[in-house]
């Protein structure tokens, strides 16, 4: 009688930890589906997690101007480099420095390369929204609890939940359910496609300078610092943009560029300010999805020149042929499938730009 009842409750105990564990399964499942992509199907900073750990050679940190602007995939087809876009819309230079937090406890990248468009904003973050796009996707961790403690302090412990488990701010997202909420695409590392065209005129550049904003030069300081603790070279990377719809604003911005030459000269971090240092690069008529944002035309001819100095500079090794780096090319196929159904359709590549 006593077998039975022990045997009895170890199926009891076994069928209640089955229950539990598949349970939680379908939790996690419909959490990512319900979560909020950002990037739509590249699902930045999630999607980061695909990448085979201390695989890096160059993590890209930035706004939606990096990843309409850099093709990691051109970077692995062109020159071997094992690249990812960190990105996300409106991406300040704090969010950026918890990213790279996180991004330092999976890769160990020779260069981290910042795109400079958001050092404009002069708060920690740009609304809730945007936070949320570069924050829901990262796991909960320590880099997670301190970017929580800094940007959000106010927040009580319910909202605070929301934060580390998305899924109880989503959960009745069933009706605004795209394609891509359950088929992301990894293997974009974190860049998007968009070959439409917006003809955009050259606005040139100011011929005076602009202040940057406290904030954005006391995080980038940080972030400078965090490369430095861990043996990786900062690259900055200011990304051709048209006039958008205000020139004074355009000049204005552009004129931090000119500001953030002179800082990053005076500690000897490369800059590549691509409209003052190669201004026939792009073209303004072809290689722009809206005022705003390069399209992938113009981001290969972007990637395919920055590659080049990366390489060279840096000495980054050529991965192609290695075994362990068999993912990339794998990665590289499949891009390349997209972008030829993206080149016979492109209307069907182009959405809503991010404003950032």
């Amino acid at each position: 009688m006593m077998q039975n009842k022990a045997v009895k409750g170890w199926r009891w105990l076994l069928a209640a930890v089955l229950f539990i564990g598949i349970g939680l399964l379908l939790y996690g499942r419909i959490s990512e589906v319900l979560r909020r992509k950002s990037g739509a199907e590249a699902d930045m900073i999630h999607t980061f997690y695909d990448v085979k750990k201390d695989s890096l050679d160059v993590l890209f940190l930035g706004s939606s101007h990096l990843y309409y602007g850099v093709q990691p995939n051109v970077l692995w087809r062109e020159y071997g480099i094992a690249a990812y876009d960190m990105g996300s819309a409106e991406q300040t230079v704090a969010s950026s420095y918890f990213l790279l937090k996180e991004a330092l406890a999976y890769q160990r990248p020779e260069v981290v390369v910042l795109e400079t468009y958001y050092l404009w904003y002069p708060e920690l973050y740009n609304g809730e929204a945007r936070l949320r796009q570069a924050f829901d996707g990262m796991r909960y961790g320590k880099a997670k609890r301190e970017m929580l403690d800094v940007m959000l302090p106010e927040l009580d412990w319910k909202e605070r939940m929301t934060y580390c488990l998305p899924f109880l701010k989503y959960h009745e997202r069933w009706d605004a359910l795209e394609d891509y909420d359950f088929h992301t695409k990894p293997y974009l590392r974190g860049a998007r496609i968009d070959y439409t065209v917006a003809k955009v005129e050259d606005p040139g550049l100011p011929e005076e300078a602009s202040d940057l904003p406290k904030l954005s030069l006391e995080y980038l300081e940080k972030l400078w610092k965090l490369c430095e603790e861990n043996d990786t070279e900062l690259v900055l990377l200011a990304i051709p943009y048209g006039s958008e719809a205000d020139i004074d604003r355009y000049l204005k911005r552009q004129g931090m560029n000119l500001t953030l030459e002179d800082w990053a000269r005076e500690r000897g971090i490369p800059f590549r300010f691509y409209q003052k240092e190669e201004p026939e690069l792009i073209d303004f008529a072809t290689d722009f999805r809206d005022q705003t944002h390069l399209n992938t035309e113009g981001a290969g001819k972007l990637t395919a020149d920055l590659g080049a100095w990366l390489a060279k500079d840096y000495a980054l090794p050529d991965h192609k042929g290695d075994r362990a780096y068999s993912s990339y090319e794998e990665d590289l196929q499949r891009y390349e499938a997209d972008t030829v159904k993206a080149k016979e359709h492109p209307e069907n590549t182009a959405d809503a730009a991010d404003n950032s």
